[in-house]
This record gives structure tokens, sequence and C-alpha cells, in this order.
């Protein structure tokens, strides 16, 4: 499925429960509140992103505790979590989105290969539920693994709202 198609099930089910979404954002550098934004009547549901590129900016910006990301890694569940849970109070909504990984591609001198862990961040009745995702890099393409990293995003929003 092509990432217009998931954005628009998204929408659809965001509306539907009356929710509002906001997004954190590191690998996929605001691909993904892009792709929500363009959907019809999202400035009723949609409240926007955070793009935190770096470690730095993730701590002054989002909250993360640099002691969290000494000791788990950048791209870890506890980073990507607390991502999402200042995300959700910051922007006063019912889901957050968060996403941070390593997208270059197999083969690259700079960074190795890795992993994107993505988390949804839901708010009900005053109690807060995370949902998880974890994705290996898969292709020698940057682009293709940003490209699926945000089809998964969108994906772990459906299946956390939906239930």
């Amino acid at each position: 499925m092509e990432i217009e198609e998931l954005a628009k099930r998204v929408a659809l089910v965001l509306m539907d429960k009356h929710y509002e979404i906001a997004t954190a954002e590191e690998c996929t550098a605001g691909l993904i509140g892009a792709a929500i934004a363009s959907q019809d009547y999202a400035q009723r549901w949609y409240k926007g992103t955070v793009v935190a590129y770096d470690e730095q900016s993730a701590c002054k910006v989002l909250e993360v505790q640099d002691y969290t990301i000494r000791r788990n890694d950048f791209v870890s569940p506890q980073v990507v979590s607390q991502m999402a849970l200042t995300t959700l109070y910051k922007f006063n909504v019912n889901v957050a989105l968060a996403i941070t990984g390593y997208v270059d591609g197999y083969g690259s001198t700079d960074v190795p290969a890795g992993d994107v862990q993505i988390c949804v961040a839901r708010l009900i009745n005053k109690s807060v539920s995370f949902a998880y995702k974890k994705i290996k890099v898969k292709n020698r393409e940057r682009g293709k693994n940003i490209e699926e990293a945000i089809k998964e995003a969108l994906i772990l929003i459906m299946e956390t709202i939906v239930g």
C-alpha cells in the first residue's frame, strides 16, 4: 500500500474517533507529518510535528534525558517512548507518534545499517498506553528505508487507534 493511501486511512480513523494527533520525528525528518497534513480537513485533527534530527535537539525540545540516551542508545524503545509522551502532552492530543532510527543502507561507510524504533502513545481517560514497532533496515537505498519507516509508522497509528 502506498503512503498516500495509508495517510488517508489514518485521517479517516482519526476523524471517526474524534482524535487529534501530533508527531515527533527524527529519521523521517517530518515526512510522516507532511503525509498526514496533506489530507483533507487535517487542520481539524492534526496539530503538528517536531523534527529533532539529532540527540541534542531531542534532549532540548522533546525532553529526552541525556542519561536515557547514554544508557539505552538513541534508537531505543526508552527514547522513542519519551519522545511520544512529550509530544502527547506538549500538543495536548489523544495520539502521538514518535520515530527514530538509522535508515542508511547497508554498505554505508558513515553509519552502520540498523533499526528504526516507532512508538504511538495514546491518551484515553487520563491513562496513557504505548504501542511499539521495531523494523530492520532492509535496503541499500536510504530513500526506500525512509519510505518503509513511514508506512510502518502509519500502520502502527491505525492499529493502535482501532485496537
